[in-house]
């Protein structure tokens, strides 16, 4: 038996990722896997999962069976004759410990469809379309874990593991961390066999860590308090641990919660989106963490649910995540794509970190005689500095695109900035200085100058945009576009209301639908809801006007009431199914049969006594507001629950 020794490199410079198609554009619709295995030559990139039960994976197989098949979603799932597809350059590994105890593989295998799911299969296909390399999406998390104490790294205040990363896990009772502990235990020990579970791995990378966790927390007021810095933590110890601090990072919020949510869920929340390094608070995040907003991709229920095990859920969900980490991955800067730095000589290698740099007028400098002695050189590298060459040459040519289309549309002020920027790193490069020297002289004209002074105030008001509200910042646009019309600047300030004009028309149409259905509380709410955004925007408020005085009819009143009286019902009903959901998942549990069985007798006969009881209360809401699209509805609602025989109470507003 041949015996082989198996060089584990985690490196913490250039990654070794090369991008799909070499395009810095993420498509939104995925192709099929393509079949061919990754470049092995690569250290394996590998990506880690942490959570807790919805980042385990409740997506129900036939519910995604369903989604393929009859609603054509996700096509890239389901070859041409029905089946589902594998990616031979992306490896699913799944492992699951308690605590410190001995961890279980669950998967290993090629990244398929074998059973229900969670979001690493979203997240694997984007990541291994965008990467070259090979990849493994390595998951370790267990339900029921909070952040604020089983999960919590040893940079949190509170850790109560041993200090020391060589002696963890702690062995022993149940601790704060030891659940942090045991699945970082459990995901060195599968990269310790890298062979064993990516066949043909030789060397890796820790590139990315995933992480989708909260229910817990919300919870624990504490816990909900300290979840931004908590999080900061993780990410600390996780680098750390892994040896990887360049390692990026992507997280997601519960699917439940809203941004308007209040309380511990949306503390939760926004300590989330905080750290997201395009919008959130902290400046050394950019380009490394993301933030993933995941109500609009729920498609209902609630994360204590594990969203009633729909699959489109966790399939959309694992999408958003594995696409704000692809963004991450494509727009660093650290490689040139279709060349591994390893493999160049001493000269190519100076060119090739030249480029990287940004320092492309050196890299110039280097390669042209370079190439003039090419027959001296050595044939490979000679091919490796004409694809350097090839991609510089790119480079140049799409600023000097870029900055000819600034020109062509009259955006003197972009000009002007890109000409002090690019002065620095394509001045002596020969395409560049000859259009250089005609684009400065051009911007000394008097229609440049009276252009570049209409666009400087244009540029002030878009830097006040993230301290304005959208109905002030809309105002500012309005106004300076009324006393600049003509200039080019207008319909560059048209570009940055655009989105607010859609989302107004859009919010008007909601709410005529709801005045055409007699659905006066939704109506109303939305009203609400769009005043913090829309108010100050002329239309909205002359419409406001209307609404307001709208509002003070006493027959509109009492349809408002009841609107509200409705919808508690239905809120009430989710908060039932949720704590019914909870409830099953601890009978199952139960190991004793007649115990089980018992248990979950007494679970249904709550449910349905807490049932009768809502039930009652739309049966008098249709007696009270009869003939009313509120009394219809809770009639319909209510001869609906009756017919099941007292099984299901569901909305029977019309939608």
């Amino acid at each position: 038996m041949h015996r082989f020794v198996l060089t584990l490199m985690m490196t913490v410079g250039v990654p070794a990722v090369l991008f799909a198609g070499d395009t810095l554009q993420v498509p939104d619709t995925l192709p099929r896997p393509d079949g061919k295995s990754a470049d092995m030559k690569k250290p394996v990139q590998v990506y880690i999962l942490m959570g807790q039960s919805n980042m385990l994976g409740f997506g129900k197989v036939s519910g995604l069976a369903d989604a393929c098949n009859n609603k054509k979603l996700y096509p890239y799932l389901v070859d041409e004759k029905g089946g589902w597809t594998t990616r031979k350059d992306v490896r699913f590994v799944r492992v699951m410990c308690s605590g410190s105890g001995p961890s279980r593989t669950y998967n290993n295998e090629w990244m398929t469809i074998k059973g229900n799911i969670g979001p690493e299969m979203g997240i694997g296909h984007y990541v291994g379309h965008v990467t070259k390399a090979p990849v493994m999406i390595l998951k370790t998390c267990i339900g029921n874990r909070s952040l604020g104490y089983d999960l919590l790294p040893p940079s949190a205040k509170g850790y109560a593991g041993d200090p020391n990363p060589a002696k963890r896990p702690t062995s022993g009772p149940w601790y704060a961390g030891v659940q942090y502990d045991g699945d970082v235990a459990a995901a060195k020990k599968v990269l310790a066999s890298l062979g064993k579970h990516y066949p043909g791995g030789r060397r890796y990378v820790v590139a990315g860590f995933f992480w989708w966790q909260g229910d817990k927390d919300f919870r624990n007021a504490d816990h909900a308090a300290s979840y931004e810095s908590n999080l900061l933590c993780l990410i600390e110890s996780l680098r750390k641990d892994f040896r990887a601090p360049n390692a990026k990072f992507v997280c997601a919020t519960l699917g439940q919660t809203k941004k308007s949510a209040g309380g511990p869920q949306g503390k939760i929340l926004q300590g989330t989106l905080n750290i997201d390094g395009e919008r959130g608070k902290y400046k050394s995040h950019k380009g490394k963490v993301a933030s993933v907003y995941s109500h609009p991709f729920s498609k209902g229920g609630s994360s204590s649910g594990h969203y009633g095990g729909n699959a489109e859920t966790y399939m959309n969900i694992g999408q958003a995540m594995g696409k704000a980490m692809a963004k991450l991955i494509m727009n660093n800067p650290a490689g040139v794509p279709g060349i591994d730095a390893d493999e160049l000589d001493g000269s190519l290698k100076g060119v090739y970190k030249h480029i990287v740099a940004g320092r492309l007028n050196q890299a110039d400098k280097s390669i042209r005689p370079y190439l003039a002695a090419a027959d001296r050189k050595d044939e490979e590298q000679v091919a490796h500095a004409r694809r350097l060459n090839e991609y510089l040459t790119s480079l140049v040519d799409g600023s000097i695109k870029d900055m000819q289309g600034f020109h062509d549309s009259g955006d003197f002020c972009q000009l002007r900035d890109e000409l002090a920027k690019n002065g620095k790193i394509l001045l002596g490069i020969p395409a560049y200085d000859s259009k250089q020297e005609a684009w400065a002289a051009e911007l000394t004209t008097e229609e440049a100058v009276r252009e570049m002074v209409i666009g400087d105030k244009l540029i002030a008001i878009v830097a006040k945009k993230k301290r304005a509200s959208v109905g002030a910042y809309f105002k500012l646009i309005d106004d300076f576009q009324n006393e600049h019309p003509g200039s080019f600047y207008v319909s560059k300030a048209e570009a940055e209301i655009a989105p607010t004009k859609a989302d107004l028309r859009k919010t008007f149409k909601v709410i005529s639908a709801f005045e055409r259905l007699g659905d006066t509380h939704s109506k109303f709410q939305a009203i609400k809801e769009s005043k913090s955004k829309f108010a100050k925007i002329p239309e909205f408020d002359e419409a406001n006007k209307i609404w307001a005085a709208e509002a003070k009819d006493p027959a509109v009143k009492r349809s408002i009431a009841a609107g509200k009286a409705y919808a508690a019902v239905f809120a009430d009903l989710a908060k039932l199914n949720d704590r019914l959901a909870s409830s099953q998942a601890k009978d199952k549990r139960i190991t004793g049969r007649n115990k089980r069985t018992k248990a979950e007798e007494k679970t249904t006969t709550s449910y349905r006594k807490k049932l009768k009881s809502l039930a009652s209360k739309l049966e008098k809401l249709a007696s009270k507001h009869a003939g009313s699209y509120y009394g219809n509805a809770a009639s319909k609602s209510h001869e609906a629950y009756r017919k099941s025989q007292g099984q299901e109470l569901t909305d029977k507003r019309q939608k």
